[in-house]
């Protein structure tokens, strides 16, 4: 007799398409396919390569996005969960927050990775009405994981601020949940003490439980980083792993990939090592 065939849950992923670099959607999906999940892309921009290459191209897809999800939502999909990462353009914000919203009301989960700048500076491709826009969209997230830099942005402190205690960090983070997120990630965690550490720092506001992943540094920062745990931890969690044991093997498995990436001599601006599979 055969077995009933549950189909994939599926995912939609709103990000930017890069040709060369394993960054956003170009990370994401194997990621995802490989955990088994189906990953449905709606690509805010295309790009030539990610942004720490000089010169890069990028060309916004705002008109794209709009028919393309005006198509979608007339064919009652059903999307168990949707990840919003770059934001392509101004005018995509209020189609990203409806699609968000369409996704949550009928039960799906949302992932919001605020894709604001990295070390210390606002990424100069945003203008500064992005932070306002962006701290909306997560308004309308359950799971937010922004990086240090993000994480100081969305609460209006200055992009190089850091907080200088393990206290501040909980701190942070928790005013970060007051914006909407019922689950907060922040990536680059610092250890004052411990130069050579860094760490993955949550919180979840239903328990009010905190928790810290540390983990050393690999030398040179590789882009992408924070798309693939963003991925994997979206993969953890609807696995529906309790959200402490997401983090941690989402941390894991990222550190996983970074280390292979420098075993086979990947050069970091590439981007991490994709996912084995098979």
């Amino acid at each position: 007799m055969r077995k009933n065939h549950k189909p994939q849950p599926a995912v939609l992923l709103i990000n930017d398409l890069p040709t060369w670099g394993r960054v956003a959607l170009a990370s994401a999906v194997p990621i995802l396919e490989s955990a088994g999940f189906q990953a449905c892309c709606l690509p805010t921009a295309l790009l030539s390569t990610h942004g720490a290459y000089p010169g890069f191209v990028l060309q916004p897809q705002t008109a794209f996005l709009r028919n393309a999800w005006s198509h979608l939502a007339s064919l009652n999909l059903h999307w168990d969960a949707v990840a919003v990462g770059l934001v392509g353009d101004r005018e995509q914000f209020p189609l990203i927050e409806e699609i968000t919203k369409s996704v949550r009301t009928s039960g799906g989960l949302v992932l919001v990775d605020p894709i604001l700048g990295d070390n210390g500076r606002r990424y100069g491709l945003f203008p500064e009405d992005y932070v306002s826009a962006v701290r909306s969209l997560v308004s309308r997230a359950d799971v937010i994981t922004p990086n240090l830099t993000e994480a100081a942005l969305l609460l209006g402190e200055r992009p190089d601020r850091v907080p200088e205690s393990p206290e501040e960090l909980d701190s942070w983070i928790e005013k970060l949940a007051e914006l909407g997120p019922s689950r907060v990630v922040v990536t680059s965690a610092p250890f004052p003490r411990h130069a050579a550490a860094t760490g993955v720092a949550w919180y979840d506001r239903g328990s009010g439980a905190h928790g810290l992943v540390r983990h050393r540094r690999l030398g040179q920062g590789v882009p992408g980083t924070g798309d693939v745990l963003a991925a994997r931890l979206l993969a953890e969690l609807m696995r529906r792993r309790p959200f402490p044991r997401a983090v941690e093997r989402a941390v894991k498995r990222t550190f996983g990939d970074l280390k292979r990436s420098r075993r086979v001599g990947r050069p970091p601006l590439w981007g991490p090592e994709g996912p084995l599979l098979g």
